[in-house]
């Protein structure tokens, strides 16, 4: 592990006039609720089959318009300076997710009415859809955001690691952090949100399979002045000695999906700096670009 790197060329391929170009989630989070709000009336005895099925056949109504959001997805996000690779994996994942949701609902549609059994696998389906859909759009969000022209001013380093769950309702993670001394007031060139973003897709990472584990975050500025941040389950990097003083942090629990650590890679490329994910030592590191 050494110093961070600039982005690659793939990242920088799109003109100055083009990259940082805003991608239009909207549609695709406000389908993700009713997809949620779906499977709570299907899960409550209290709604009758005719408001049940009304329901289905909205959020069938919605399909169509979000798998072509999710197919033309690949060319906005390459249009805005995001890796081609990447671009295509969060598009494919998205638009697959809608095509079944969209046979499920049509199924139930066509019949015009939901048996039990019906009811039941569609209940269990769409808790499927609405976890792969929930993990996947954070991840575009991520390298969209990241995509975005750098800042003019630098980014307070206590900011990028401070809390990224706001609202009580969020699903957090309760983290350890530590600033070295020396760290403490480093500003960082990129952008808050999406540094915030990589932040929390690095605990997702260090605590798959650990769900219950007590991640730690440190950040440092190593020889050379190559600022990194370090999350892990184990003792963090220096000891005691090299931290200064800690602060219990609420990160903002995500899912991880498949593409989760390539997304993070190509996130931190566009950023000017470096994510590197040890997977078998629960260990993530994120090297910031020099200033």
């Amino acid at each position: 592990m050494g110093e961070s790197v600039a982005p690659s060329s793939a990242s920088l391929g799109a003109p100055a006039s083009v990259r940082g170009q805003r991608i239009e989630l909207g549609v695709l989070r406000n389908g993700l609720g009713s997809i949620r709000n779906l499977e709570l009336l299907l899960k409550s005895i209290k709604v009758g089959q005719k408001g049940l099925f009304a329901a289905v056949a909205a959020v069938h109504a919605d399909c169509g318009p979000m798998i072509a959001i999710a197919l033309g997805l690949a060319q906005a996000l390459v249009e805005s300076g995001v890796e081609g690779g990447c671009a295509e994996r969060l598009s494919s994942a998205l638009a697959t997710s809608l095509t079944d949701l969209d046979g499920m609902l049509a199924t139930a549609v066509e019949a015009g009415r939901l048996s039990v059994a019906q009811r039941l696998k569609l209940e269990r389906d769409l808790a499927r859809c609405a976890r792969e859909l929930g993990s996947t759009l954070p991840l575009v969000a991520l390298i969209e955001r990241a995509s975005r022209p750098r800042p003019l001013e630098l980014t307070p380093a206590d900011l990028v690691h401070a809390s990224s769950a706001e609202r009580a309702e969020q699903k957090s993670v309760s983290v350890v952090r530590a600033f070295s001394p020396d760290a403490e007031h480093v500003g960082l060139n990129v952008d808050l949100e999406a540094a915030k973003m990589l932040v929390a897709v690095g605990v997702a990472l260090v605590m798959e399979g650990q769900p219950d584990a007590q991640p730690q975050l440190s950040f440092d500025v190593q020889a050379g002045g190559a600022p990194v941040t370090t999350v892990a389950l184990g003792p963090l990097p220096g000891g005691d000695a090299a931290q200064g003083q800690q602060a219990r942090v609420r990160i903002v629990a995500l899912r991880i999906s498949a593409p989760s650590a390539m997304c993070a890679e190509v996130a931190a490329r566009s950023l000017g700096g470096r994510f590197e994910y040890d997977r078998d030592a629960h260990r993530v590191c994120i090297y910031w670009p020099l200033s």
